[in-house]
C-alpha cells in the first residue's frame, strides 16, 4: 500500500534530474574578475508575462551565466552569480547581413540566477555570438563600498566576448 507521502517524495526525488537540455557554446570566457558561460535551450515561459518575447516566436532561449572568478575584486565570493550588469547580445548568421540583437534580462531558473532573453534566428546554420557586458550604473543598481576599510575596487569598464556555434534545431519542447 502507499502511503500519502509516496508521490510528493517521487516527484521530489526526481525533481533535479527534470531540467531542459542545455547546448553549451563554446567554453566559459573571461572578463575581469568573471567568468561567462553561453548557453541556448528551448524557448521558456516567464513571469511576469511580456517580459521578453514569447515562446511561439522564439527559436531559443540564449543565457549568459555570470559568475564572480577567485580573482574578483568587486566584493563577490567565487562561483557566485554577478547582479545588475548591463549584458547585451548580437548573433551573425554566417552568409547572413542581418544582426540580431538585443539586451538581456536577469532571471531565475531551477538552475540557477543568470542573464538571458528568448530569440528568434535566421534558421540553422554557423552563428557568432557576441556578449558586451557592462558594469551596473545609475541609482537603481548596485552600490559599491569605496571608503578605505570597506571599499572594492572599481567595475570593469566594458567586456565584449565572441562565441560561435552551429545551430541545427533543438528538439521537441518537453523531451528533456
Amino acid at each position: 500500500m502507499y502511503s500519502a507521502l509516496s508521490l510528493p517524495l517521487a516527484l521530489l526525488l526526481i525533481a533535479p534530474l527534470v531540467h531542459a537540455k542545455e547546448y553549451p557554446i563554446g567554453q566559459p570566457q573571461l572578463c575581469p574578475g568573471l567568468e561567462v558561460g553561453a548557453v541556448y535551450l528551448q524557448p521558456i515561459e516567464m513571469d511576469p508575462p511580456g517580459m521578453m518575447r514569447a515562446t511561439a516566436d522564439s527559436d531559443i532561449h540564449l543565457e549568459a551565466d555570470v559568475l564572480a572568478t577567485e580573482n574578483n575584486r568587486q566584493g563577490f565570493q567565487e562561483g557566485s552569480f554577478v547582479p545588475y550588469l548591463n549584458v547585451a547580445f548580437s548573433l551573425q548568421k554566417q552568409g547572413s547581413d542581418t544582426p540580431i540583437s538585443g539586451n538581456f534580462h536577469a532571471m531565475v531558473a531551477n538552475d540557477g540566477p543568470h542573464y538571458g532573453d528568448n530569440v528568434k534566428l535566421q534558421g540553422p546554420g554557423k552563428y557568432q555570438l557576441t556578449f558586451t557586458l557592462l558594469p551596473p550604473a545609475g541609482h537603481g543598481s548596485l552600490g559599491r563600498h569605496i571608503d578605505k576599510e570597506t571599499g572594492v575596487e572599481p567595475w570593469f569598464e566594458r567586456c565584449e566576448l565572441h562565441y560561435e556555434f552551429v545551430y541545427a534545431g533543438i528538439g521537441k519542447k518537453g523531451g528533456y
